[in-house]
């Protein structure tokens, strides 16, 4: 999904920086939790943040993660008085903070303004729709397929033998992904590996059949163009 200050002008660009306060987070810092209120819509100068949900105590859903000129906490600002879900900083991050009331005010003065974040609001709920069907729908073996394909999209190099990931996939951050045990998830990747669908070296992967992760999912029924984390 394109990052929604990528989608605006220079012009737009600075104008909504203007109106915000720039915030330095460390790593690993709650930005915001579920239920706080959902004064502030966030852009990404520097960093990523994780936006995910709390199922229980110790496990987590993982929404979606976002990086440099995206932004977070829209669900909120836009659809609720209060935040959904909660949001984290994965790494050092600077970010910048418009209040709703202003965000509101430059979207009722601009209609080609309001019109980008419509779509980037409508992609971004589309794409949470998505990766909540994989990691429902299908079980833990799906909801793991799932991580592979967002992954191989985001990193993902075609090789004669197959679809290489040059970014290392560490066993937790899968679980922290979606939700399910670090044991089951280890044993879903190690039945992989003796059946040949995927092999590593370390932490860094190569699938081998991804027709089996996308006949999993159900692939060709789904609508979104671009399944990333």
């Amino acid at each position: 999904m394109e990052p929604i200050l990528e989608r605006l002008s220079t012009k737009d660009q600075k104008s909504l920086i203007a109106k915000s306060k720039m915030l330095h987070i460390p790593k690993n810092a709650i930005i915001f939790e579920n239920g706080a209120p959902a004064d502030y819509l966030y852009f990404i100068h520097k960093g990523n943040v994780r936006i995910f949900k709390q199922i229980e105590p110790n496990k987590e859903l993982t929404i979606f993660t976002r990086g440099e000129q995206d932004g977070f906490g829209e669900i909120g600002v836009f659809g609720a008085q209060k935040y959904s879900n909660s949001a984290k900083t994965l790494q050092d991050s600077m970010v910048y903070a418009i209040e709703r009331s202003d965000l509101e005010e430059a979207l009722s003065e601009d209609g080609r303004l309001s019109l980008h974040f419509t779509r980037w609001l409508a992609e971004s709920l589309e794409g949470s729709k998505a990766k909540i069907r994989d990691y429902i729908a299908f079980g833990s073996e799906g909801a793991v397929a799932s991580i592979f394909i967002r992954y191989s999209n985001m990193h993902g190099v075609v090789t004669p033998e197959g679809v290489r990931i040059t970014e290392p996939i560490m066993i937790q951050d899968i679980s922290k992904h979606i939700a399910v045990s670090r044991e089951t998830v280890s044993r879903i990747v190690n039945k992989w590996k003796d059946q040949g669908i995927i092999t590593n070296e370390n932490k860094y992967f190569l699938i081998k059949d991804m027709e089996y992760f996308r006949k999993l999912l159900v692939c060709e029924q789904c609508n979104v163009d671009n399944c990333v984390l």
